[in-house]
């Protein structure tokens, strides 16, 4: 029978470019599937359908060394095994508080938050310095200076990155994204949540984004969330071996609870990471989230109004650390809205125009990102993995490039030049009460400019602060020589028209578009979502340059019905496109948009821009992280199976294995080891009848390794069953110290003369296992199994006697249509013998 393979101490967990150390075992496998799966790779078309190019009714198509590398990833029930000891386990346990709950759910949103304020508060500190040590070169000319401070202050961070997720700790690498939600989907993935994963991650994150490299921090927020959610919820740490509130958290302690308080740590990460609290509940229903009910929506909401509270009130106090005196208790605009519009705009209908034209962008863009990404990361597999230097070589090289990039780019660019220059402030204020950038006001132009344009080489400003003034600055240098968010802020800046060029905006396009795709599963920790917004933001701010002109090229009153026609507005419907030509998030993304920028009003452009973008991009690609689901060969079931055809016309019996392993009631311990030697991960109990054995209950391997090493419970073939049980807290282990897997083998060995001994497994068993008569139907056997999130589902005939099993990986996509097309072969074989 093919069943699930049971290797958690063994497991290859691979990042898109990093392995993480198997536990036990040949330390030599470390990399063998991801390298002999690159080479099978190798000789295959470029363009492949059903590999990086397949649309979303599509299945993936594996090789065979990554079929392999997909059967060694244990699966895990969401639901208890409902045995006799659980039972009288949970009679003992107080299910009906709920304060302790709540409390939890609001520890995981003020530690999340937490976490993302020193995060930002790090990284302001280390890119400030940055360009306070280079800039003055720059505006001497002294390119040469300027290059080598920039290049060697970036790489020192990035080496510091790299270093300590290649050798210290693999599974922090990338965003990490994917591994939640493979968890979360009823995937074991080993060391994913661990606390020394958290550690590195949150420093491998500041160093990497803090040095320049064209990523973000929000991936890593959203995996540091969860993981803040499975430690503070589980009260221990098997790293550094203590336990904390162990009578508060106990009881928590079990699959379930353990994936809903890491739903809510993804949740709060989104939600301080974009100060998004809504977005955050709804990204985590939507992309991450494989189990959902209406009182964890409640719990999860009251989790993510936490993070952004906590989150709003330090950052609006602090900037770098410093403190602005007499803020605390003030909500900044900055802390609370990411990047907030000046002014809010009217919309038209013909607004609708240039956005549809955005959203085919977005979408034949962000299905370009994806294949290049996915590409990318193969190659990554065969040329780079193998080698602990090149892992961070790698992203050092791309350091280099952007360093030398943002240095001397700028000077193909000339300066440009406003003059008359006066600060355009709310009516009683003055620059005193300005504690984040400004706009002038110039009378060579109609369009404001701001205060935040980078110099480069430019000639010195000219005038006071106050006005009138004469400004010059570099509109590449404003994009590509500052922190991502910064650029964003320029991008999404209304009222500013040509301040930022078409040939700065395309530049950039070009350059983030291509070292994102490249820095995107190299070895350190870092996310998308800053350069996916940046790079939606220049092709939009490029529309919207080009509607301005077919306009006239006049900016509009603020409250004029075309005050739409704004390049800023277009950039951030373009960065929403974007990022769901990517991500294909729907509901989740337009909230997010709407709460990063504040403005309401572009709610219906944001969503047709999103949607259109999503309708093209799956026409031709998988998500971005469902493809690094499937790069990394992990058994995601979708809340659909990817296949076109109508699974109802084929009945389950086509996909089980057949003939299963199973086990009596009351067993010898002889039987009951040799059936350790199958790699299963479950064996059905069964009771002979005259039919046959009949389904009586489910016995996990792990539980029944935990019985064999257990000889108190062991009783002479003439004797009767002894009264004394195990506890349920010993069967519910995540994992033994003496269990050894690798490839099917498991070291347990009772003593010789205890081999003829019985073993009664009636206490220990499942008795609510789910099963599903062999003429049930493919469809419907596929939305039982991941709705109720089982990790086996055995198959039965009328008579209730046992004939297969069904597991997670007989419900991929290509195994499903493998056998559906066996199925036909055989109908169509049979017919023609027939006739």
């Amino acid at each position: 029978m093919m069943a699930e393979t049971d290797l958690n101490t063994n497991l290859l967990v691979m990042d898109s470019m990093s392995v993480a150390d198997s536990q036990d075992g040949d330390p030599n496998f470390q990399f063998d599937a991801a390298y002999d799966a690159a080479l099978e790779t190798e000789d295959r078309p470029f363009f492949e359908w059903g590999r990086e190019f397949e649309s979303s009714t599509t299945h993936h198509t594996f090789t065979e060394s990554e079929k392999k590398r997909l059967a060694s990833f244990e699966s895990k029930n969401y639901l208890p095994q409902n045995s006799s000891v659980y039972r009288h386990h949970a009679r003992l346990t107080d299910s009906t508080r709920v304060w302790d709950r709540w409390l939890l759910m609001g520890m995981i949103g003020f530690t999340t938050a937490l976490i993302g304020f020193f995060l930002r508060q790090f990284v302001t500190l280390i890119v400030k310095h940055k360009y306070e040590l280079a800039r003055p070169h720059l505006h001497d000319g002294e390119w040469g200076e300027a290059w080598v401070i920039v290049t060697l202050y970036s790489l020192a961070f990035v080496l510091a990155s790299s270093i300590l997720v290649v050798y210290v700790q693999p599974p922090a690498a990338a965003s990490g994204i994917p591994e939640v939600i493979a968890f979360l989907n009823g995937v074991h993935v080993p060391k994913v949540f661990n606390i020394k994963t958290l550690v590195i991650k949150f420093f491998s994150c500041v160093c990497a984004v803090g040095s320049g490299l064209p990523v973000g921090p929000e991936g890593p927020m959203i995996h540091m969330g969860a993981m803040v959610g499975a430690g503070l919820s589980q009260g221990r740490s098997a790293t550094l071996g203590f336990t904390v509130f162990d009578s508060f958290t106990e009881r928590f302690r079990n699959v379930r609870d353990r994936r809903d308080f890491i739903t809510a740590g993804v949740a709060t990460g989104v939600s301080a990471a974009f100060g998004a609290p809504v977005g955050g509940l709804l990204f985590a229903m939507e992309e991450v989230s494989s189990f959902w009910n209406q009182r964890l929506g409640w719990m999860i909401f009251f989790a993510c109004m936490t993070a952004v509270f906590t989150s709003d009130l330090f950052n609006s106090a602090f900037h770098g650390f410093q403190y602005a005196k007499g803020t605390f208790g003030a909500f900044s605009d900055s802390a609370s809205i990411l990047f907030q519009p000046e002014f809010e705009v009217k919309t038209h209908i013909l607004i609708m125009l240039p956005t549809a034209l955005i959203g085919v962008i977005g979408g034949v863009l962000g299905t370009l990102f994806t294949f290049a990404n996915i590409k990318i990361n193969r190659w990554r597999a065969r040329y780079i993995a193998p080698s602990k230097w090149r892992r961070v070589a790698e992203p050092c090289i791309i350091m280099i490039l952007m360093a030398t990039l943002g240095v001397f780019l700028p000077r193909a660019f000339d300066c440009r030049s406003e003059t008359n220059c006066v600060p355009d402030l709310p009516e009683g204020e003055d620059l005193d009460d300005q504690n984040e950038g400004f706009y002038y006001r110039c009378a060579s132009t109609s369009f404001a400019v701001s205060s935040d344009l980078e110099k480069y080489s430019c000639a010195a400003w000219v005038g006071e602060e106050a006005g009138p003034r004469n400004i010059t600055y570099n509109d590449l240098a404003s994009l590509l020589f500052v922190q991502g968010e910064e650029a964003i802020h320029q991008l999404f800046s209304r009222g500013t028209g040509y301040e930022l060029g078409y040939g700065a905006c395309a530049t950039m396009l070009i350059i983030y578009f291509v070292g994102a795709c490249w820095a995107a599963g190299t070895a350190v920790s870092s996310g998308l979502v800053v350069p996916m917004l940046l790079i939606g933001g220049c092709y939009g701010r490029i529309v919207g340059l080009m509607v301005l002109d077919a306009s006239g090229g006049d900016i509009f009153a603020h409250a004029s019905k075309w005050a739409w026609i704004d390049p800023g507005v277009f950039a951030l419907i373009g960065a929403g496109s974007f990022f769901g030509g990517v991500s294909r998030l729907t509901m989740s993304l337009t909230v997010i948009m709407v709460e990063i920028s504040d403005d309401i009003h572009l709610l219906l452009p944001i969503m047709f821009s999103i949607m259109i973008s999503k309708w093209i991009a799956d026409y031709t690609t998988h998500s971005l992280y469902h493809a690094l689901l499937e790069l990394k060969c992990m058994p995601f079931l979708d809340s659909d199976p990817p296949l076109a055809e109508n699974l109802d016309l084929y009945p389950v019996a086509v996909l089980m294995n057949s003939p299963p392993v199973c086990l009596e009631e009351i067993t010898s311990v002889r039987e009951a080891q040799a059936v350790l030697k199958h790699s299963h991960g479950a064996f059905p109990v069964v009771r002979m009848s005259p039919d046959g054995p009949q389904l009586v209950g489910l016995m996990l391997r792990q539980s029944l390794e935990v019985l064999l090493m257990q000889p108190d419970i062991f009783f002479p073939p003439d004797g009767h069953p002894p009264t004394t049980r195990l506890p349920y807290d010993a069967i519910n282990v995540c994992e033994l110290r003496n269990r050894v897997h690798f490839r099917g083998e498991t070291k347990v060995s009772p003593a010789v003369a205890q081999l003829d001994m019985k073993i009664d497994l009636r206490p220990y068993m499942d008795e609510s296992v789910l099963s599903v008569p062999e003429h049930y139907s493919v469809a419907r056997t596929y939305f039982v199994f991941r709705g109720m999130s089982l990790r086996h589902l055995p198959v039965v005939n009328h008579k209730h006697v046992v004939l297969g099993m069904i597991t997670r990986k007989d419900l991929m996509g290509y195994r499903i249509h493998e056998a559906i097309h066996h199925f036909d072969e055989h109908q169509k074989t049979h017919s023609h013998s027939v006739a």
